[in-house]
């Protein structure tokens, strides 16, 4: 007579994978009962017998670790739900009343499922007989509680590999480092009676390897492929398991799996409105103008690089890569340079500055005892080194209005030179307090006064001379005639051209002529001496008057 409940057993996967070396393979199995009749049924066990050990139609080799468990999809009045667990002592998997000896009730068009998870499927495939040993009474017949059980047998089956393809995977990982070299290896499982070709996200197909000969036995084996280029960013790669021919649409099974650059590369451009770094949480903002930097609290943040090409950069200021750098801040006014933590003024050094001009108390040299210059309101001091003492000016050419000096000299300190005292200007030589010699092509002026007057030369006067001493007059040129004043001491000869002549205011005049060829003398003559009368001759006699 066969059993009161009917039985269906179903296994999650569909067909059990045996374990293989390094793949283990764990599944579930559900055991549906059913009451088909119009009355109840009453039981009191009922038992899944699995056979156990690693043989082909052994399930499994450890029942101990298996989790059993009962569903009910109904409610008995004033009953239990049953316990469903392993008897060691019957091993058997055994679903009974809690408190063990009653009897449960399964109604009539009702159901239960008895639920073996976790099981770990042995390693040899074949087919495994599920035995169901049930005490029970009841039913359309209303048949008495038997003494011994009903038994059905179920079966499954256990595959020793799925006969489709399976797991199609990177070998060792889905990032790949393409600039250090890496590569991508596929891999995936199969039987070899299939066309195997992988399609890439752009839709190009490379076919794999294509499938045995019919009517050869089907074996199952592992394939692999390698993209002849790397990935650069994220890709997908589908595997397509079928029969390709001429006109024939592709069918079959589809696969994917996914790899990614450790640094991925955009051909295209990237769209996204931030980016944040990974460590400290730096952000770029793509605002609606341009890109903001922000830190990892939100604030504005900094960025180092070793060159920065722009067109303009607008910041309140600038400072270096330590708190204690100097810095630069922006006013409305131009350009303030500070340095340290302060606000004290700081130094500007540069090869070259070309500026339209600049507002600065002083200006110095690098050293503190170098030259320096400084701005009062009269105009410019040079000073040298770290006092107030007057300095230098070299330069090759100097054109000012005017110039405000002591003296000048040559570039020599034994060259002459120049001072200015109220009265002019004072000449002097080899460096000392010797009087100079002033050379000029032309000397245009008022007065000369000088204490030796030395000409190499011509001397020539245009307009008249005057000579006078201590304000008394000596000597006076006039356009028809020299005056003298005071006594005149020819110490050698005196030679005159045409004659001399001399007149006395109203007593008369003396005058040596070349035409009269003698001294003529108008007025009285008086000698106080001897008048003598020579005679031409050898023997010129001598007359005295």
């Amino acid at each position: 007579m066969p059993s009161l409940l009917h039985y269906a057993v179903v296994t999650d996967p569909t067909s059990l994978p045996a374990s293989q070396p390094g793949a283990p393979s764990v599944g579930t199995v559900y055991v549906i009962v059913s009451n088909t009749h119009q009355s109840d049924v009453r039981w009191e066990y009922i038992d899944v017998e699995i056979p156990v050990g690693t043989g082909p139609s052994d399930l499994t080799d450890d029942p101990t670790v298996i989790s059993a468990s009962a569903d009910l999809d109904y409610t008995a009045w004033l009953e239990p739900a049953p316990d469903f667990s392993w008897n060691a002592g019957l091993g058997r998997f055994r679903a009974h009343h809690p408190q063990g000896g009653g009897r449960l009730t399964l109604p009539y068009d009702q159901s239960l499922i008895l639920k073996l998870d976790g099981i770990p499927v042995s390693g040899t495939a074949g087919l495994i007989r599920l035995r169901i040993l049930e005490k029970s009474g009841g039913g359309d017949d209303n048949v008495p509680m038997r003494r011994d059980h009903f038994t059905t047998t179920l079966g499954l089956v256990k595959q020793a590999a799925p006969r489709i393809p399976r797991n199609f995977r990177p070998e060792k990982n889905s990032l790949v480092d393409v600039d250090a070299g890496g590569s991508v290896v596929l891999k995936w499982d199969g039987p070899d009676n299939l066309d195997y070709w992988i399609r890439d996200p752009e839709g190009n197909e490379t076919v794999v390897a294509t499938a045995a000969a019919q009517g050869s036995p089907v074996r199952q084996q592992p394939y692999m492929w390698s993209p002849i280029v790397p990935p650069k960013r994220g890709t997908t790669y589908t595997l397509v398991a079928g029969v390709r021919g001429t006109g024939q649409p592709e069918q079959g099974y589809f696969l994917t799996t996914t790899v990614h650059a450790l640094v991925p590369e955009f051909g295209s451009g990237t769209r996204t409105p931030w980016v944040e770094g990974t460590v400290n949480q730096g952000r770029v903002t793509f605002s609606a103008d341009g890109a903001e930097i922000r830190n990892g609290s939100g604030g504005w943040g900094t960025i180092h690089a070793d060159k920065a090409d722009v067109n303009g950069v607008n910041t309140k200021w600038v400072q270096g890569r330590d708190t204690n750098d100097g810095r630069i801040e922006f006013p409305d006014t131009g350009l303030d340079v500070f340095h340290g933590q302060g606000r004290e003024w700081g130094t500007v050094h540069a090869d070259k500055a070309d500026v339209n001009g600049v507002n600065t108390k002083w200006v110095q040299g690098r050293d503190t005892n170098d030259g320096w210059i400084e701005f009062p309101d009269t105009g410019l001091n040079v000073f040298h080194g770290s006092g107030r003492e007057w300095g230098n000016v070299h330069a090759d050419k100097a054109d000012v209005n005017g110039v405000n000096t002591k003296w000048v000299q040559g570039r020599d300190t034994g060259d002459g030179w120049i001072d200015f005292p109220k009265s002019g200007v004072r000449v002097f030589a080899d460096g000392q307090n010797e009087w100079g010699t002033l050379k000029a092509g032309k000397a245009d002026l008022d007065d000369l006064i000088t204490g030796e007057g030395k000409v190499r030369g011509h001397f020539i006067v245009e307009g008249g001379m005057k000579l006078s001493h201590e304000g008394q007059s000596l000597f006076l040129t006039l356009p028809d005639r020299i005056v003298f004043e005071g006594i005149n001491d020819f110490k050698k000869w005196v030679t005159f051209a045409d004659g001399l002549a001399v007149t006395y205011s109203k007593t008369g005049s003396v005058w040596i002529s070349k035409a009269s060829k003698g001294l003529s003398v108008h007025g009285d003559l008086q000698v106080d001496g001897v008048i003598s009368v020579t005679t031409g001759g050898n023997s010129p006699q001598v007359r005295t008057l």
